[in-house]
């Protein structure tokens, strides 16, 4: 078992800041009009900051389907004391309303420095910051507005609409973008990423959604039938998928899985270091119950979340720790009715989600595992999860 360091003893890594993007409203004025209007329709430069009222910025007039990337410096901050922040493209958050009115959802977050949404409809685009502080996924508050406009930090970018509404508008009009601005000596890194991202483009597993206070930066994927894989590096993902089962004396949980990077090297029990990879059931009390992985927590270790909200419906359970059984398959099972009642008691009946956790948002480091076989059951039910 790796003894546990109290987070003071842990020094956090301070990776190269995040590269500048190019934010001269002349410049981009000057490379939409060389590349012309069949590429861009429009571009808006702008910025956020902790004062900044959520929705209250509106940027471009985009068509029902519409692609606009999004290219993002700067840093939002929980604390400066203790060098606690996030990347710019964790924070931010934009979604299209109604012309005239502040109509809600879907929110858009790109959990990546770079990003390119489609227009759910037409309307204007607005953005907003979060780092989960949504109630829904349309956008609204579950923090307290007076402690929301309290919030540290900046993120500055640029917005850019693209001609047409058809699915790789964005993809070719980068790559001339990219032409563009390296004939002009510009630097091009924000545009290459986000190239490379949509290149890729990692599909969610089909059946799961992501959490609505998070988007989908690319940490679940599924390669190959029957597994999830997951890569997490200085973001959060939650994975979701909808079941319904009885949360009866027999319910249990089952899964196997192989962890080969654990995100936080201390005890995970404390806000500045809760990274942690994990796998949940939610009740429909709307309580969860997260098996994690601890870097040196003893195993059979119970404790409430300590983040705020999460503090008040999430209990994580360790069940395994250290670093003896990384790179195995292992076969784990939960039974959900005992762990349920021993450790929440509350008056939960059904199990209604499935949940994937990943978090390296506080420590800023590496956390990758991969799931495979994942059941319910129970006396004479079964639900195949993955």
């Amino acid at each position: 078992m790796t003894t546990c360091r109290h987070p003071t003893d842990h020094a956090h890594e301070h990776p190269a800041s995040v590269s500048p993007v190019p934010l001269s409203a002349a410049d981009w004025k000057a490379w939409g009009a060389a590349l012309g209007p069949a590429v861009i329709a429009d571009t808006a430069v702008f910025h956020l900051t902790g004062q900044d009222l959520p929705w209250s910025k509106r940027i471009l007039t985009v068509d029902a389907g519409q692609q606009v990337t999004v290219l993002l410096s700067g840093r939002w901050y929980f604390s400066r004391a203790h060098d606690l922040w996030v990347e710019p493209g964790v924070a931010f958050h934009a979604r299209v309303g109604a012309e005239g009115s502040m109509s809600e959802g879907p929110v858009f977050n790109p959990m990546a420095n770079t990003g390119t949404m489609t227009a759910a409809r037409a309307g204007v685009l607005e953005i907003a910051r979060s780092a989960g502080e949504w109630a829904d996924d349309a956008g609204r508050l579950h923090t307290p507005q007076e402690a929301y406009v309290q919030a540290d930090g900046r993120i500055d970018g640029v917005a850019i609409a693209w001609r047409g509404n058809g699915r790789g508008d964005a993809l070719e009009g980068l790559r001339a973008l990219r032409a563009v601005m390296a004939g002009a000596g510009a630097p091009t890194a924000p545009v290459e990423a986000e190239i490379a991202r949509l290149e890729a483009d990692p599909a969610t597993p089909p059946g799961w959604r992501h959490f609505h206070m998070f988007g989908d930066g690319g940490i679940f994927t599924a390669p190959s039938a029957g597994e999830i894989h997951c890569h997490t590096h200085k973001n959060v993902g939650i994975l979701q998928k909808t079941v319904s089962a009885p949360l009866d004396e027999d319910a249990v949980l089952s899964w196997r899985w192989i962890v080969d990077d654990v995100p936080a090297p201390v005890a995970e029990d404390q806000l500045p270091t809760h990274d942690y990879l994990s796998i949940a059931v939610e009740f429909d009390d709307g309580q969860d119950i997260t098996y994690m992985w601890s870097s040196c927590l003893e195993v059979g270790t119970v404790f409430r979340c300590p983040l705020p909200y999460w503090c008040e419906r999430e209990t994580h359970v360790v069940v395994r720790s250290g670093p003896a059984d990384l790179h195995r398959w292992l076969a784990e099972t939960r039974r959900l009715h005992d762990d349920y009642h021993r450790h929440v008691g509350g008056t939960a009946t059904r199990i209604v989600r499935v949940w994937l956790i990943a978090n390296s948002v506080f420590l800023r480091r590496t956390g990758a595992c991969r799931y495979s076989d994942i059941v319910l059951q129970g006396a004479g039910w079964r639900e195949h999860v993955l």
